[in-house]
Protein backbone atom coordinates (compact mmCIF):
# COMPACT_ATOMS: atom_id res chain seq x y z
CA UNK A 1 0.00 0.00 0.00
CA UNK A 2 1.59 3.51 -0.94
CA UNK A 3 1.28 5.95 1.50
CA UNK A 4 1.47 9.93 1.29
CA UNK A 5 1.79 13.05 3.44
CA UNK A 6 -0.55 15.66 4.09
CA UNK A 7 -1.27 18.62 6.09
CA UNK A 8 -4.05 19.21 8.22
CA UNK A 9 -5.17 21.34 10.51
CA UNK A 10 -7.52 20.74 13.96
CA UNK A 11 -8.03 22.64 17.50
CA UNK A 12 -6.00 21.90 19.80
CA UNK A 13 -8.39 20.22 21.77
CA UNK A 14 -8.77 17.36 19.07
CA UNK A 15 -4.87 17.39 18.98
CA UNK A 16 -4.72 16.53 22.61
CA UNK A 17 -6.95 13.92 22.68
CA UNK A 18 -5.38 12.51 19.31
CA UNK A 19 -1.83 12.45 21.49
CA UNK A 20 -3.56 11.41 24.75
CA UNK A 21 -5.38 7.82 22.62
CA UNK A 22 -2.01 7.35 20.22
CA UNK A 23 -0.08 7.27 23.67
CA UNK A 24 -3.11 4.87 25.14
CA UNK A 25 -2.72 2.45 22.26
CA UNK A 26 0.56 2.47 21.90
CA UNK A 27 0.53 3.73 18.33
CA UNK A 28 1.74 6.51 16.21
CA UNK A 29 -0.36 9.42 15.83
CA UNK A 30 -0.56 9.23 11.70
CA UNK A 31 -1.81 5.54 12.38
CA UNK A 32 -4.92 6.55 14.56
CA UNK A 33 -5.68 9.45 11.98
CA UNK A 34 -5.06 6.60 9.50
CA UNK A 35 -8.07 4.14 10.90
CA UNK A 36 -10.08 6.75 11.83
CA UNK A 37 -10.42 8.82 8.24
CA UNK A 38 -10.82 4.53 6.88
CA UNK A 39 -13.56 4.45 9.16
CA UNK A 40 -15.12 7.33 8.38
CA UNK A 41 -14.90 6.60 5.02
CA UNK A 42 -16.30 3.09 5.28
CA UNK A 43 -19.04 4.60 7.12
CA UNK A 44 -19.82 7.13 4.22
CA UNK A 45 -19.72 4.30 1.65
CA UNK A 46 -22.08 2.27 3.51
CA UNK A 47 -24.77 4.78 4.19
CA UNK A 48 -24.09 5.70 0.52
CA UNK A 49 -25.15 1.74 0.14
CA UNK A 50 -28.14 2.18 2.47
CA UNK A 51 -29.39 5.09 0.75
CA UNK A 52 -29.53 3.87 -2.86
CA UNK A 53 -31.38 0.32 -1.40
CA UNK A 54 -33.96 2.52 0.19
CA UNK A 55 -34.24 4.84 -2.94
CA UNK A 56 -34.78 1.66 -4.69
CA UNK A 57 -37.90 0.11 -1.97
CA UNK A 58 -39.47 4.00 -2.65
CA UNK A 59 -40.84 3.04 -5.33
CA UNK A 60 -44.32 1.41 -4.60
CA UNK A 61 -44.04 -1.52 -7.38
CA UNK A 62 -40.41 -2.78 -5.78
CA UNK A 63 -42.28 -2.58 -2.06
CA UNK A 64 -45.11 -3.92 -3.11
CA UNK A 65 -43.11 -7.04 -4.86
CA UNK A 66 -41.18 -7.63 -1.81
CA UNK A 67 -44.55 -7.63 0.40
CA UNK A 68 -45.92 -9.72 -1.93
CA UNK A 69 -42.78 -12.23 -1.84
CA UNK A 70 -42.21 -11.94 2.15
CA UNK A 71 -46.11 -13.18 2.65
CA UNK A 72 -45.22 -16.45 -0.30
CA UNK A 73 -42.38 -17.43 2.18
CA UNK A 74 -43.99 -16.96 5.37
CA UNK A 75 -46.91 -18.91 3.61
CA UNK A 76 -44.25 -21.96 2.94
CA UNK A 77 -42.93 -21.98 6.05
CA UNK A 78 -46.24 -22.01 7.51
CA UNK A 79 -45.92 -19.14 9.69
CA UNK A 80 -48.33 -16.80 10.84
CA UNK A 81 -46.56 -13.92 11.30
CA UNK A 82 -42.49 -12.67 10.43
CA UNK A 83 -41.42 -9.65 12.32
CA UNK A 84 -40.02 -7.86 8.82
Amino acid sequence: MAYSKISVTVPDEILNEVKRMAAEREIKISRLIAEALAEKVKKASEETFVSRINKVFENPEVSGEQHSMAEDIARAMDIEELTW
